[in-house]
This record gives C-alpha cells, sequence and structure tokens, in this order.
C-alpha cells in the first residue's frame, strides 16, 4: 500500500497538475517531479501538498486543491493526508485512494481500509 502522501503527488501528476509543497509555511517545492515532491513532503513534519494548473511562470498559479499532511513517527499511512479542502478534485483523489486502501489493506484497526 502506497503511504497517502506518494499517492496523492502520483495521482495528481496523472492528472496533470503542477505540485507545490509548502513545508511548514514556506514553499519549497514547486514542479512535476515525483521523487522531489516526496522528498520535500518528507522533509519536514507537517505542510500543504498543493495541485495547480501547469503555467509559464509568467502566469499567475491558479491553486485547485490543497491537502495538508503531518508526519508522525507510528501513525498509519492513510492517516498521513490529514485534512483536504472538498472540491472535484480532492473528493476524486479521496475515492480513488479509498478504492486503494480497501485492496490494499494496512491494519485491523481504524483505516479507510475498514471503512
Amino acid at each position: 500500500m502506497k503511504k497517502a502522501h506518494q499517492h496523492l503527488i502520483k495521482w495528481g501528476l496523472k492528472q496533470g497538475y503542477t505540485i507545490e509543497v509548502e513545508c511548514e509555511g514556506y514553499t519549497d517545492y514547486v514542479g512535476t517531479s515525483f521523487d522531489d515532491a516526496v522528498e520535500a513532503v518528507e522533509a519536514c513534519d507537517i505542510g500543504v501538498v498543493y495541485f495547480t494548473n501547469p503555467t509559464d511562470l509568467k502566469d499567475e498559479v491558479e491553486y485547485l486543491a490543497g491537502f495538508s499532511y503531518v508526519l508522525e513517527y507510528d501513525q498509519s499511512p492513510d492517516e498521513i493526508i490529514s485534512d483536504w479542502g472538498i472540491n472535484e478534485v480532492s473528493t476524486a483523489w479521496d475515492e480513488d485512494y479509498t478504492a486503494h486502501c480497501k485492496k490494499y489493506p494496512i491494519n485491523k484497526h481504524f483505516s479507510r481500509s475498514n471503512n
């Protein structure tokens, strides 16, 4: 089972979005590299992953969805994404990740795979 932040980034890239990672209030990464985005997320304990439309740097960035994350030592992989705004993009990711969790359950306690 993929960790939630890894699934989120991979899913967003497959949809054609640019990934922006904000770590503890500072923009740490903007781009379309899975490895670089994951590295940016894992570099700090809390932050936000944004999906934006690909744009020329001269254009204004359009934020399509934002997903807050918290990395803790003993948390289940599907609990890393702690909050997100509700819209078509975030709902589509949530449905896809929930289906992924049901396909690859991780534990017998609370998780998306048991709901």
